[in-house]
């Protein structure tokens, strides 16, 4: 028996070992993404030296062949070729890429042409650093969940110990014969009840969930935000870069009171945006680039300046000017000033779903106004309505006017009360606030029932509110302080992927709650048999190991079966597909009902 005892101990500890280990493996793997070397071209002779890749600087031109990974984020300067990303984002098809497009640090080269690639990070800032130290957070993160069974395992462990010990000791002074029976069931007790099960079932969970969700190119910060994802009942999505590609496009452009004339209209909005990092900003630089006009020679531009949720100011040649929102020129006393012709398109284009400026000097007035449109991501439709099918409560939170706001809104399937616009971040930051108190749960029990509000955003303006939110989820295009303030980050923006991160955090709770009710329970057969003499010590054992392999492989379920990761798997609602396993919905075209450039 004693024999017996061993071997099932050492049996029990390498299985455990090993299916532990594949989920360490599974997020080890993405760790070893970075590269290691780089293939810079010399400027002055053309020659490739090979560096490693940590000394790259920002500038370097690389030359990445077939099969090389690209070591830094930067743009193509020569050469069109197929790009696997799938390591970043979980696209399993590789993305064909040319002359001036962006491709991200991590990723291989797989065509058949030599790409050369201006850096434009470092490769201590790329795309996959950033998910790299991601991935490490996650892992150093420990959940409400872990804390409470290791706490309940100190306190448990001693006190069966030390009941063990009473039954093997005390009985002896009623006899051989009764202390040989009590002390064959202590030991039974102290084998039953180590609650190895408990404490390695939980981390192992959530190490194969962090996994399988980093597979897909989403990254989860630690267990306890996997586990806060399964219980999130309000979703609440930015408008801008979330629910629409933000890749905008000037449709209207207008001067006021022929005060200036379109060109010199375009090279002060061109001036005024170039430092700005807004999709807006980018849009009106290369308005002006594709009507050939270039930013004005002998022009002096100083205390450059974000008005946050109104626009930007600058001193241009000791003049004060204003781009921003109709709010913004409210504020100045700028906007009452405007001809009624002004006013009415401004309504008209924004009720059509356009977003309106204006542009404006101090002294002067408002000189010009523009109106820009905004695509709806393919996909925005599908997801909003396969989580209000789901039950759950969608909202929509823009900074934009009312008329832009309710166009997108209603496109993507919202009711009017749950649109709300013109607000400024610290208006977003109260309204996720207020929607939140009184549904703190109780973080500590993972049976508990929880009602917990997830924020979507991309930009500056998104990250108090991402911060404050119970789980915030930041697109992977979007800025970089509202990567490092939220708890997920989509690597592809790909918003489909939300749907599959709130699966995966039910599937984990669930998971989670399976293991310890089976450990429970187990142990508890276990121990009645062992009072009614049914017991012995090698079943004992062999229970016990039963127990910890079943809840380490209930938990290890949630891995995915391969590595390779088919797109179409993330094209999926919470609980019910249609055939293909696609969402139903209408296609969604991103178009709204606006003029195209003339």
């Amino acid at each position: 028996e004693a024999a017996s005892v061993s071997f099932l101990f050492a049996v029990s500890e390498w299985l455990e070992a090993r299916a532990t280990a594949k989920a360490r493996r599974a997020l080890g793997a993405i760790v070893s993404l970075r590269p290691d070397h780089a293939n810079v071209i010399n400027p002055n002779t053309g020659e490739i030296v090979i560096v490693p890749a940590s000394s790259l600087q920002i500038g370097n031109i690389v030359s990445v062949r077939t099969g090389d990974k690209i070591p830094a984020d930067g743009v193509i300067v020569d050469g069109s070729s197929a790009v696997d990303e799938s390591s970043l984002t979980g696209e399993a098809r590789p993305i064909n890429k040319r002359e001036g497009d962006t491709v991200a640090g991590g990723s291989i080269n797989i065509g058949l042409t030599q790409l050369k690639i201006r850096t434009t990070t470092t490769v201590d800032d790329s795309a996959v650093s950033r998910l790299i130290r991601l991935v490490e957070e996650a892992q150093a993160n420990r959940s409400p969940t872990e804390k409470l069974v290791d706490s309940f395992a100190k306190t448990y462990t001693p006190v069966v110990i030390l009941l063990a010990g009473i039954m093997c000791t005390v009985p002896w002074f009623w006899g051989p014969e009764i202390g040989r029976y009590w002390t064959l069931n202590g030991l039974i007790i102290i084998v039953i009840a180590c609650p190895c099960a408990l404490t390695i079932s939980t981390p192992v969970t959530y190490a194969a969930g962090l996994a399988a969700a980093a597979q897909r190119g989403i990254i989860v910060k630690g267990g306890s935000r996997l586990e806060a994802l399964g219980s999130v009942k309000k979703v609440v999505f930015d408008k801008t870069g979330t629910l629409t590609e933000g890749k905008f496009t000037l449709i209207h452009l207008d001067t006021v009171g022929g005060k200036r004339s379109r060109t010199e209209l375009l090279e002060l909005l061109a001036l005024m945006e170039a430092p700005s990092s807004h999709p807006l900003s980018a849009t009106l630089v290369d308005a002006a680039k594709r009507e050939g006009v270039g930013l004005p020679m002998n022009t002096t531009v100083s205390q450059h300046s974000i008005l946050k949720g109104e626009g930007v100011t600058a001193l241009v040649d000791d003049s004060r000017v204003y781009v921003g929102n109709e709010r913004l020129f409210k504020r100045l006393g700028m906007y009452d000033e405007l001809p009624a012709s002004c006013k009415e398109s401004a309504t008209k284009w924004n009720k059509a779903g356009g977003t309106v400026g204006f542009c404006g000097i101090e002294g002067v007035g408002v000189i010009g106004v523009f109106c820009m449109s905004d695509a709806i991501r393919k996909d925005a439709k599908q997801v909003v309505a396969a989580l209000l099918e789901e039950g759950f409560e969608v909202m929509m939170l823009t900074g934009d006017g009312d008329g832009a706001a309710n166009a997108v809104g209603w496109e993507v399937g919202l009711s009017p009360e749950n649109i709300h616009s013109q607000l400024l971040p610290e208006d977003k930051l109260h309204f996720i606030g207020s929607i939140k108190f009184g549904s703190v749960p109780n973080t500590c029990n993972p049976c508990s029932s929880k009602d917990l509000v997830l924020m979507c955003g991309d930009g500056v303006n998104d990250a108090p509110a991402l911060a404050v939110s119970d789980v915030g989820v930041a697109m992977g295009e979007g800025a970089a302080l509202a990567m490092e303030m939220s708890d997920v980050t989509l690597m592809d923006s790909n918003l489909t992927k939300l749907l599959f991160s709130i699966k995966m955090g039910g599937r984990v709770i669930r998971t989670i709650r399976e293991n310890i009710v089976f450990s429970l329970v187990a142990k508890i057969i276990v121990v009645a048999l062992t009072f009614f003499g049914k017991m012995t010590l090698l079943l004992a054992i062999a229970a016990d190991v039963g127990v910890m392999l079943a809840v380490t492989l209930n938990g290890m379920k949630l891995l995915p079966a391969g590595s390779a990761i088919d797109v179409s798997t993330d094209q999926i609602s919470i609980k019910r597909k249609t055939s293909g396993g696609r969402l139903s919905g209408a296609p969604m075209n991103g178009n709204h009902d606006l003029p195209d450039v003339v």
